[in-house]
């Protein structure tokens, strides 16, 4: 859940009301005490100074964190954030604050990034006793060469399962083969879990290497078998709901993983959105 804007106005319009929320949130630095002589701290505009005055110790509140390093003000760092969120175009974007698109571009992969961090530290497995678990492989990016420039696509082996949370993971691979895809199986799905694939020949080694039931549907007869009900229609809805937010210039495998990534983390955290962002750009901070 995003909160409406008028929910939040204040802290992406007023700087003082952002660095109050951000002291609040953990985003920057809470009050310290000094680190020379120990004593209290007060804070003096975006800067926390020690009580002692023949001690001179400062320090900004946005050091080390997502206000760092920009000479934009906090609030319209946070309002970036917001409007990135929210899945605002960058030319929407670029025109609601009134910054360039390099800049709109830099914390777009900014926020990218953190949020593809927090997916790394929570890999898992997906999937469980009984549950159904669809696996599939699919390109990102194309060959072009009848126009623009020539691109080399990335594979990508994913899997979704058939529960309430819809848990998915998706990675990048060099190489599209059995050992590969074995390898992927065993570390990301569930021991217990049903998987449902296509009939590509990688797959006939899952059973026995991953300890799985595993059940295959013929997509050149139909989607969904008739007899057995098996599909792997989640999957592919996956994979279209996937590409449909990555720009073709960046499906490919040096760019690519952090899309991936933000799709997967929006999906988990779809229930609180907002306060997941905050807590990311919490655990940016060094506090």
């Amino acid at each position: 859940m995003i909160p409406p804007l008028l929910e939040i106005i204040q802290p992406i319009t007023d700087e003082e009301a952002c660095i109050g929320f951000s002291i609040e949130h953990g985003l920057v630095y809470g009050q310290p005490l000094c680190a020379r002589c120990r004593k209290s701290t007060y804070r003096h505009g975006r800067v926390w100074r020690c009580t002692n005055h023949h001690c001179g110790w400062s320090k900004s509140i946005f050091k080390d964190s997502v206000f760092g390093n920009t000479r934009l003000a906090p609030q319209v760092v946070l309002l970036i954030g917001y409007l990135w969120l929210t899945k605002c175009s960058h030319t929407s974007m670029q025109l609601i604050t009134g910054c360039s698109s390099a800049t709109i571009t830099h914390f777009a992969g900014l926020f990218r990034q953190l949020v593809a961090n927090e997916v790394e530290e929570d890999e898992g497995q997906i999937g469980g006793e009984s549950v159904i678990v669809e696996i599939d492989e699919s390109k990102f990016g194309k060959r072009k060469y009848h126009r623009g420039h020539h691109v080399e696509g990335a594979w990508v082996i994913g899997g979704v399962e058939r529960a309430v949370e819809r848990r998915v993971f998706a990675e990048v691979v060099e190489k599209r083969d059995a050992a590969t895809l074995v390898d992927v199986v065993r570390r990301r799905v569930a021991p217990g879990s049903i998987v449902h694939s296509d009939l590509w020949k990688a797959y006939k080694a899952i059973p026995s290497a991953a300890h799985l039931e595993h059940r295959t549907v013929n997509h050149s007869r139909h989607f969904v078998d008739p007899d057995t009900g098996v599909h792997t229609n989640t999957i592919e809805g996956t994979w279209h709901g996937m590409k449909v937010g990555i720009p073709e210039r960046v499906r490919h495998s040096g760019k690519v993983e952090n899309h991936i990534s933000e799709f997967i983390w929006r999906r988990q955290k779809e229930s609180d959105i907002w306060s997941a962002f905050l807590n990311c750009l919490a655990q940016s901070a060094v506090v």
